[in-house]
């Protein structure tokens, strides 16, 4: 795929020559007449390279370098100015800049700069995706606008020691994210303790989190010292903490306060520096409108909120999950899905997210191993009637599939991005006067 480049520049001339020049090269390129309508672009597109003036109208140059270094993995920014703009330049390098390129640049020098810098890029690359194979079953995966921001919000709290508060669905993967929180933070080598809160019984409870002496009840046959004291230094994940009883609530209410645990059989208090991370599936307001959750709890653990997007919210995302569940559940390669039984996947719903998504293609690598996975055979896993309908009635040519597979992902395209073509033209990577012919010829009226 040919690489994505910027322009940001406010002479046209110079967009337009700049533009063609590399066109000619063979990359793709996008121009911005100022650093405003640039982050515009950047909400909507990932851009291997900038080419940056630094006297632009409104936002400067340097005040566009200063508010992309807030991106998680900001492209590289070669700037290209002239002769008088030389010390903001050198300002411009300090700031992240790989180069500079003094106007009236050559076209040959300016292809040379660009090469280079490309070549920087892929480097670095290559060395995130190094950084992130030390954690691989932790990964990330998705490019969507939606993700990025999940990136972006976590690069932001996980070197603090802040109480998070993870919300979302079900299937949407809260686990992973409190994950990367701690394997991101200054307590990554510190232990990072899981409870599962529903799975402790509430006689328990006390005992489990806060531990206790041998003898201190019926049963206890051994000192325990309790998950808190176990994630001293480091960090404890409360999974599903909406649904703790409310006598657990106030107990645990109590330790996040004072930072103190008291063991069962003892009277003493043991100081515990601990970073709290909470998960739920559960709208945590109503619970406090039904006198079901604490609202002083609620306060303590809701320091900092993250809301889980559900799939379908990242619909873009869905081919880049297929192939790392492929990859992940046969690393050969040689099981693959058909382009059919990927469109055909994006078309579906799915109301238990990325679980669900992942548990359909472990199905299918098992079912149908070493081959390519055609449509029909997909259909015939998915747990939506429609689906299963749709090859039980007479057999259609391929043509036709084929139609019903692009009416059926335009159709869930545009309901998920509510009716707006020039984001649904985005996500399909079609032209929009082409896409609003389409879904006329297809008779799709969304809204």
């Amino acid at each position: 795929m040919a690489a994505k480049i910027l322009i940001i520049d406010d002479e046209p001339n110079i967009r337009l020559s700049f533009s063609s020049l590399l066109k000619d090269e063979g990359y793709d390129c996008a121009t911005a007449e100022s650093a405003e309508t640039a982050m515009g672009l950047l909400t909507h597109h990932n851009f291997e390279l900038i080419l940056l003036d630094l006297q632009l109208p409104g936002k400067s140059g340097l005040e566009f370098l200063k508010a992309l270094k807030n991106d998680v993995m900001p492209p590289l920014v070669l700037v290209v100015s002239g002769q008088a703009d030389i010390p903001m330049a050198l300002e411009a390098m300090k700031l992240g800049a790989v180069n500079f390129l003094e106007k009236p640049v050559s076209p040959e020098k300016l292809i040379a700069g660009v090469n280079s810098a490309l070549l920087l890029a892929v480097a670095n690359r290559q060395r995130n995706l190094f950084v992130d194979e030390l954690d691989d079953r932790h990964r990330i995966i998705g490019h969507s606008q939606a993700m990025r921001k999940l990136l972006q919000t976590i690069a932001h709290v996980a070197p603090t020691d802040t109480t998070v508060l993870i919300t979302g669905p079900n299937g949407t993967g809260k686990e992973l994210v409190a994950t990367r929180i701690y394997l991101s933070s200054n307590r990554r080598d510190k232990p990072f303790i899981k409870v599962n809160c529903p799975g402790i019984p509430e006689t328990l409870f006390e005992s489990e989190l806060f531990g206790h002496t041998r003898g201190a009840f019926t049963g206890a046959v051994r000192d325990y010292p309790g998950k808190f004291v176990m994630a001293d230094r480091g960090t404890i994940f409360l999974d599903e903490i909406g649904d703790l009883p409310l006598s657990c609530q106030a107990k645990l209410l109590r330790v996040l306060e004072s930072g103190e645990v008291e063991t069962l059989g003892t009277e003493t208090t043991k100081k515990v520096n601990v970073r709290v991370i909470c998960a739920t599936n559960r709208n945590l307001e109503r619970l406090l409108s039904e006198g079901k959750f604490r609202q002083d709890l609620y306060y303590r653990i809701s320091v900092f909120l993250i809301e889980m997007p559900p799939l379908e919210k990242r619909v873009e995302d869905i081919p880049l999950l297929i192939g790392e569940f492929l990859k992940r559940f046969d690393p050969s390669g040689k099981t693959r899905l058909s382009a059919e039984s990927i469109a055909f996947l994006c078309g579906l719903s799915y109301p238990g997210n990325v679980r669900q998504l992942k548990n359909i293609i472990e199905r299918l690598t098992i079912l149908y191993r070493d081959k390519t996975i055609e449509v029909t055979e997909v259909a015939g896993q998915t747990e939506e009637p429609k689906a299963m309908e749709q090859f039980s009635e007479s057999p259609r040519s391929l043509a036709e599939n084929l139609a019903w597979y692009e009416k059926q992902l335009i159709h869930n395209t545009l309901i998920a991005c509510h009716g707006n073509i020039s984001e649904a033209a985005r996500k399909l990577k079609v032209n929009r006067a082409n896409l609003s012919k389409k879904i006329k010829d297809l008779g799709l009226n969304i809204f």
